[in-house]
């Protein structure tokens, strides 16, 4: 099969593409430096008045005595651990772009992960407007724990069934504390597929191509594709190669190069880049505090990375 048929991956470029990847990695820094001006607000927590703060003295209103303690404030400390990962993989990017060679089917990865974890913060701090949005929210972030305890158990017996023990133990104290909370719990764990149906208080838990699908859908106009597309580029695929390869002939043998594509740079860093700024605004939003920093850095950001995708 000739390689050429596939050569030209049109699903992956950026109509304008004029930046380096030495400036695209600029880019990639302003916006972690950015995010830490402004994240310096959030170390006393919520602001007062803020929708964070609406939602935790709601919540705590309607949960059980037994409830763990600060179970209300879950939702945002878990969101922003996951845009910390983000933020370090933001990092990684600009550390990728400045390598020599520069190797670009190792930001694919990258990026992908970039954005489930932006799914994981779409999900816990989707605009939600009822009454009892505080507490779907804290079912929302007890799901995610349950599920993250669940995969560990599964994934420690197959290799230390002691490690797996503890797991499980934290998982069912984990569980019985949701059941003194919340009377709509369903947790089958004969399989792990099953972790797809789970439900607590009416929340149902959220897939990683779901959840990516939810960050795109708030934050990208026509974004419907682009996690299929990252994860056709991450994942082992003979086409994919194809795509982005070229080869040489050197005393008989052929050798395969991929040269990285000034569009291609692009579409991978706005994506990544994309993954940190919502997140972060999403989550300074919630908790009521301003985003000069994040504002600043998108008044100096190509203003084609916030424009519909193609």
């Amino acid at each position: 099969m000739s390689q050429d048929k596939h050569r030209e991956p049109t699903a992956v470029r950026s109509e304008n593409s004029e930046l380096s990847a030495g400036a695209l990695a600029d880019l990639c820094d302003a916006l972690v430096v950015a995010w830490r001006h402004d994240a310096t607000a959030t170390a006393e927590g919520s602001a007062a008045n803020s929708p964070s703060a609406r939602d935790v003295a709601a919540a705590a209103v309607l949960l059980s005595e037994r409830a763990p303690k600060n179970v209300e404030h879950a939702p945002t400390q878990m969101a922003g651990r996951m845009v910390d990962a983000v933020v370090l993989l933001v990092q990684s990017l600009g550390t990728l772009l400045r390598a020599e060679p520069l190797v670009a089917i190792a930001i694919w990865p990258i990026v992908r992960a970039e954005i489930e974890y932006a799914g994981r913060v779409a999900w816990l701090l989707e605009p939600l407007a009822c009454e009892d949005a505080g507490l779907r929210r804290v079912a929302r972030a007890l799901l995610e724990q349950l599920a993250g305890l669940q995969r560990q158990r599964l994934t420690a017996d197959k290799w230390n069934s002691a490690q797996a023990r503890k797991f499980k133990r934290a998982r069912d104290e984990l569980l019985a504390q949701v059941r003194e909370i919340f009377d709509d719990v369903y947790t089958p764990m004969t399989e792990p597929e099953e972790i797809a149906q789970w439900r607590v208080g009416g929340e149902t838990m959220m897939p990683l191509g779901k959840a990516a699908g939810l960050f795109f859908s708030l934050n990208l106009t026509n974004g419907k594709a682009l996690y299929d597309i990252l994860s056709d580029y991450s994942h082992p695929s003979v086409i994919s190669l194809a795509m982005q390869s070229k080869a040489t002939a050197e005393d008989g043998a052929t050798f395969w190069s991929y040269p990285s594509s000034p569009t291609t740079l692009d579409f991978q860093v706005r994506l990544g880049c994309i993954a940190l700024y919502k997140s972060a605004l999403a989550l300074l939003n919630y908790s009521g505090f301003k985003s000069a920093g994040l504002e600043s850095w998108a008044a100096r950001a190509p203003q084609h990375w916030f424009n519909a995708v193609s």
